[in-house]
């Protein structure tokens, strides 16, 4: 049988009452310990506990064990470090481990004097052992793990782990704890082989320092608070980081991801400098680029986030980044600085930028001028060129040069001479690509995109010029950005009043459009602010104008906030303003789709069917009434409506989904099979409908098939909820019939 431990020995009445003395006083011991500041007095505190038998002292340590707060977590501190029993420092220990666990943490840090050699067989300081840091910087979040060995023999290791942010929530995340230095490397390792798209790298104790003293001062910008463990443990990482004597070399390593390509570069850069991670944007340029202006790097982001906090940059928005065309097009502007040798490289970045106009812009050299702004979003478009320079093996950015403003310095018959050139080259490259446009969209866009600057340049110089205004508004109109497209329509209707009217309900229009690009859960009241502004451009155009159109584009925005019996009175006011055939058309389809918010299903019924009169080709008139039949139990007239919608889009998911839908109703399994395989052949790449074809083969007893049509729903879109569903009802059946 094995010896009965000490620790187990019963206390005699006597030990027991001084037990009971320290766990009364042990706030009083902590307090004092509070006060200490060199290991002589804090010797001197604990004393009295030193001076009681080991007993008394192991049953004391596991009692504050049991003492969930900090007083007693640094009473435990004080005994793991200053006992002179080898048996006691290493009980402490463990309660320390055991509150950790409980998420409670001493706030006291021992004031030790070196450890004379004599003593090497006793508990050791903690030493810094190993820092590692993902090289993601570019990201704007890094991983930073810093580790200390510890303990008798440094068998433990005490792990810091931090998540940074560094463009608004700073120090994000904390986690410390103790563990045994396998569990660690362990650990280490697993952060390695996890985080596949990242290189973990070493990092010194200065190098975590200064990431997470920078991640600190985003926490103090941006008015957030640092996470609660880092907080709560704030004591020991101004021992451990902060405050430390000895932190090793700091390499002044950016921990930017090596070898990140040019483009992506300058898009790193745009993103920093937009979201306000500033250090970023500094580490990005070339050690001599002259947009550091010869200030260290905290001067040169200080500087930027009080512009910062005057100008509320946001929501930046890339529209093209490109390597630039010189030497290849006379579309290419030339800049001052030549990049011709293979160690350089020109790029240029189409962008825009939410800000508020200050006088602060004119102390930023990078800020370029915006040759568009939106008024009512306070929208900038820029067009800025980068030259990138080899710096370490590593792109940087050495100069920049805003060729929005150069733009803007060129003569009228320059302008017209440059818009005529991309006028060209985007005529030829329809032309190329008139089978498939889609090949080209991406060039087509930034050729657009470099047009508008120029338009916007030459709008400057001839501000009255009915033409050119229209001729932007048309390039806009192809680029598809409703929040552009405004700028142009806008000055349209507030500058030429021979078609206000028209110009007003363009407006309107693309305002309902934007506003639906912020029907988001954090832009609500910039949604209803935009949108009540369509609402009165809607109305301000009838008034200018009493079209068919500017009636139904207000109706059109009525319904969609619900607001049916303003928006049939409205459709009805279309009907007296003499629309043609597609007018009619839509009045048709709107009043029909308000019938149906009525459950006025026959009502619908009368409308769509005059739709698909006046626009038989129009497969949603077809759906719309295939769909209001439906509902009815008009299953052999849905079905007709869902067969011609079919052949008028072959692409329309949701006409084979309903039509197939009623085939499994009416249990025609033949007709429901081919219906889905004619649409999967069409829409190959529609997770629904393979989803529905997979549900129409199982009920048929083609497991195998319908197993193959699931997993191919499932690599399309496995979120999807229709591919979920019938993937449980898969294996819910398949089960129950074992």
């Amino acid at each position: 049988m094995s010896q009965k431990k000490e620790t187990d020995v019963v206390l005699s009445q006597e030990e027991v009452s001084q037990l009971q003395h320290l766990l009364e006083h042990y706030h009083d011991i902590a307090t004092q310990l509070h006060t200490t500041s060199d290991q002589h007095q804090a010797e001197t505190v604990v004393n009295e506990i030193n001076a009681l038998s080991q007993p008394v002292q192991m049953a004391l340590l596991k009692a504050l064990s049991t003492e969930h707060n900090t007083d007693a977590a640094d009473t435990l501190v004080a005994m793991n470090v200053l006992s002179q029993n080898k048996e006691v420092r290493k009980e402490a220990r463990r309660c320390l481990i055991r509150l950790e666990s409980a998420k409670v943490f001493p706030q006291w840090a021992p004031p030790l004097a070196p450890t004379p050699v004599a003593q090497a067989n006793s508990a050791h300081p903690p030493r810094f052992w190993k820092g590692v840091v993902t090289q993601s910087r570019e990201e704007g979040e890094v991983q930073l793990v810093l580790a200390w060995e510890q303990g008798y023999d440094y068998g433990d290791v005490r792990m810091m782990v931090f998540l940074l942010d560094f463009w608004k929530d700073g120090i994000k995340e904390a986690i410390i704890e103790i563990i045994s230095k396998r569990q660690a490397e362990r650990r280490i390792e697993d952060m390695r082989s996890k985080l596949v798209d990242l290189v973990v790298t070493s990092c010194t104790l200065a190098e975590g320092k200064r990431l997470l003293e920078e991640a600190y001062s985003v926490n103090q910008w941006r008015a957030t608070t640092p996470h609660k463990e880092y907080r709560d443990r704030l004591p020991l990482i101004n021992q451990l980081i902060l405050q430390a004597s000895d932190l090793g070399e700091d390499h002044a390593l950016t921990f930017i991801r090596p070898e990140l390509e040019d483009e992506k570069v300058v898009m790193n850069f745009l993103g920093a400098w937009s979201l306000g991670d500033y250090g970023l944007a500094y580490d990005l340029l070339a050690q001599q680029s002259n947009l550091r202006e010869g200030l260290e790097r905290d001067e040169w982001i200080e500087l930027r986030r009080t512009w910062a906090n005057e100008a509320h940059p946001a929501r930046i928005e890339l529209g093209f980044v490109r390597q630039s065309e010189h030497n290849k097009s006379t579309l290419w502007l030339p800049t001052p600085l030549l990049s011709g040798h293979p160690s350089s490289k020109q790029i240029e970045a189409g962008w825009s930028l939410e800000l508020i106009e200050t006088p602060l812009s004119g102390t930023v050299r990078e800020m370029p001028l915006g040759t568009a702004v939106n008024k009512e979003t306070g929208r900038h478009w820029f067009w800025t060129s980068y030259t990138l320079m080899r710096e370490n093996e590593e792109w940087r950015i050495q100069a920049v040069t805003d060729e929005g403003a150069h733009i803007q310095g060129l003569s009228v018959t320059e302008l017209q001479q440059r818009i005529q050139q991309y006028e060209e080259a985007v005529e030829m490259l329809v032309k190329e690509h008139e089978a498939n446009i889609e090949e080209a969209m991406e060039h087509l866009f930034w050729r657009l995109t470099q047009l508008l600057h120029y338009y916007n340049a030459l709008i400057a110089h001839l501000p009255l010029d009915y033409k050119v205004a229209v001729d932007a508004y048309t390039r806009a109109l192809v680029i598809g950005n409703p929040e552009l497209t405004m700028v142009y329509v806008e000055r349209l209707a507030t500058r030429f009043a021979e078609r206000r009217g028209e110009m007003l309900r363009g407006l309107g229009a693309t305002l309902t459009t934007l506003a639906y690009k912020y029907d988001t859960q954090f832009m609500q009241l910039r949604h209803k602010q935009i949108l009540a502004r369509a609402e009165a451009t809607l109305r301000e155009s009838i008034v200018a104008e009493n079209s068919a159109m500017g009636h139904i584009l207000l109706a059109e925005l009525l319904i969609d906030q619900n607001r049916n019996d303003e928006a049939e009175a409205e459709m009805l006011l279309a009907k007296e303003a003499l629309p043609n055939v597609e007018e009619e058309a839509a009045i048709e389809a709107g009043l029909g789709n308000i019938a149906m918010r009525r459950e006025l299903m026959a009502k619908a019924i009368t409308h769509y069917q005059r739709v698909t009169e006046l626009s038989p080709h129009y497969a949603g008139s077809w759906f719309h009434l295939g769909f209001a039949h439906q509902l009815l139990g008009h299953f052999a007239e849905a079905e007709a409506a869902y067969q011609r919608a079919i052949i008028e889009e072959p692409y329309d998911v949701g006409s084979y989904s309903q039509l197939i839908s009623i085939h499994m109703k009416e249990r025609h399994f033949s007709k429901a099979r081919e219906s889905a395989e004619h649409g999967v052949r069409n829409n190959p790449d529609s997770a629904d409908l393979h989803a529905v074809l997979a549900s129409v083969l199982f009920e048929m007893g083609e497991r195998r098939d319908a197993e193959r049509e699931i997993a191919q729903a499932e690599q399309l879109n496995a979120e999807l909820e229709i591919v979920k569903s019938v993937r449980e009802y898969i294996n819910r059946s398949s089960s129950s019939k074992r």
